[in-house]
């Protein structure tokens, strides 16, 4: 099945326009999120719905004064648990308040993936469903089992709004999804209090990033976060992203692109190096992560930097997490707790620095992106739909400071004062290329299947058994 590749990708057009609304703000930061600007603030009275008209027909239907579809149900199956479900929950809310549309949001953290397969071949699908993963939107639609957007909407105006992202679900003039949230993948989060009283450098280069840890475990600690550990059967995508990082920052972009499309295979001396060389010199050097290698499987992802806030951040048991822009402060141990915002700041309790550069001459960046696929088609369900197109689909997950719409219209202004937002800025506009994850690219199974279970297996086994894992990667390369 074809798909379109981009060279840049989900952050390259949308988190561009970040940079100057981010970099300007001057106030004061509240718990759990940076501070959010005046204008914000006043735009936050304002409920996150679009004006009419919005140029899709069922949407403004929908807001209109008669409400027509005051009543109905829409479902909608997601992946987000936690702070993440509550701040999606609520970037619907008021759409459903202005139009009587009950959304009813089936959160699924764990197994996502295999519920919505079982519930979609079963014949009993949610009316609608994200997934993270464009390649199984294109199988399901391969199927007959996802509903053509372009079909009810314009397809202009959604191919014109998301640019960077919309072409890894279209296939000629059929369009599978909507891109909905971006994300950043080249992050690594840090205590800021805790490095400042150790005398510990933020690391640029790959050189420092092994002596800041060799530091570290000089000191007594353990200088590594990581887990694989789930959500549910969605085991292993953590070790192929740091896999996919460094690929990225030693090969290159058009060397990552071949290897999505098999035209790298995974036995290559550069997957291999990324592997033995770079990812398994954190995993397996003694001390390096917390737990050993053996915990990284095991250990919860949303528990996987609790050490960190050991003694209030004061003397923390690990010291950096690789993880995505969306991490936190929705699973920091308070939050998930508690379900309140959580009592770190990030930039003043809590940081987050890029992947530092491996080679000078490859410095690219790693993102992803959710994409809402429409798997029933009602009236209410395309206006729900058309509604998560727009930029207030998604404005109160970014009023809380934790989401970049794939929505290349978003105001600028919404973003001011987002401190990882701005970070995620910075990584893309000083990137020479973004990457979309490799994984959520390459055939099913593939991308979520053998290269996450041998993954796992590798870590598992200490990086000892490299070649066999690589092999049995490439042996399952669906035939082309």
């Amino acid at each position: 099945m074809a798909k379109r590749l981009r060279t840049t990708s989900v952050l390259a057009v949308v988190v561009m326009m970040l940079v100057g609304a981010c970099s300007s703000s001057t106030t004061t930061p509240t718990p759990g999120v940076s501070a959010a600007p005046s204008a914000a603030a006043s735009a936050a009275l304002a409920p996150a719905v679009p004006k009419v008209p919005t140029g899709y027909a069922e949407l403004d239907k929908a807001l209109g004064a008669d409400k027509p579809f005051a009543g109905k149900t829409v479902s909608i199956q997601t992946q987000w648990v936690g702070g993440e479900g509550t701040n999606f929950a609520a970037s619907v809310a008021d759409f459903a308040a202005a139009t009587g549309i009950k959304i009813q949001i089936d959160s699924i953290g764990s197994s996502h993936e295999t519920v919505l397969k079982t519930r979609i071949e079963g014949g009993q699908p949610p009316d609608l469903a994200m997934l993270a993963q464009p390649t199984p939107v294109l199988s399901y639609a391969a199927a007959g089992k996802v509903i053509d957007v372009a079909t009810f909407m314009d397809a202009k105006k959604l191919s014109t709004e998301h640019p960077a992202t919309i072409g890894l679900v279209t296939q000629g003039n059929n369009i599978w999804g909507i891109p909905y949230k971006a994300d950043v993948k080249s992050t690594i989060w840090y205590p800021i209090k805790a490095f400042a009283a150790k005398g510990y450098k933020v690391p640029t280069t790959w050189d420092e990033l092994i002596a800041l840890s060799d530091k570290i475990v000089a000191d007594g600690s353990n200088p590594w976060c990581v887990s694989a550990g789930g959500p549910g059967d969605a085991t292993g995508w953590q070790i192929t992203d740091w896999i996919e990082e460094v690929v990225l920052k030693t090969k290159g972009l058009d060397y990552y692109n071949q290897w999505i499309n098999h035209k790298v295979t995974f036995e290559d001396q550069g997957i291999k190096d990324a592997f033995n060389k770079y990812v398994g010199k954190i995993f397996f050097t003694p001390k390096y992560v917390f737990g050993g290698n053996t915990g990284i499987v095991s250990t919860d992802q949303k528990t996987t930097m609790d050490p960190m806030f050991n003694d209030n951040l004061a003397n923390p048991k690990c010291w950096m997490q690789k993880i995505p822009t969306w991490y936190g402060p929705d699973f920091f141990p308070d939050q998930r707790a508690s379900g309140q915002p959580s009592k770190y700041v990030l930039g003043t309790d809590v940081g987050i620095f890029p992947f530092p550069t491996i080679d000078t001459a490859q410095k690219n960046a790693e993102g992803s992106a959710d994409t809402l696929m429409v798997l029933v088609d009602r009236p209410e369900v395309r206006a729900v739909a058309e509604f998560l197109a727009t930029p207030e689909g998604i404005q109160n997950w970014i009023r809380a400071g934790s989401a970049i719409s794939a929505n290349s219209t978003t105001p600028a202004d919404w973003y001011a004062g987002a401190y990882k937002l701005k970070v995620a800025a910075d990584i893309v506009n000083t990137a020479a290329g973004v990457g979309f994850d490799a994984s959520d690219l390459m055939p099913g199974a593939v991308g979520a299947g053998t290269f996450w279970t041998q993954a796992v297996q590798w870590v598992q086994s200490g990086g000892t058994n490299t070649d066999a894992v690589l092999k049995a990667i490439d042996d399952s390369w669906p035939a082309q």
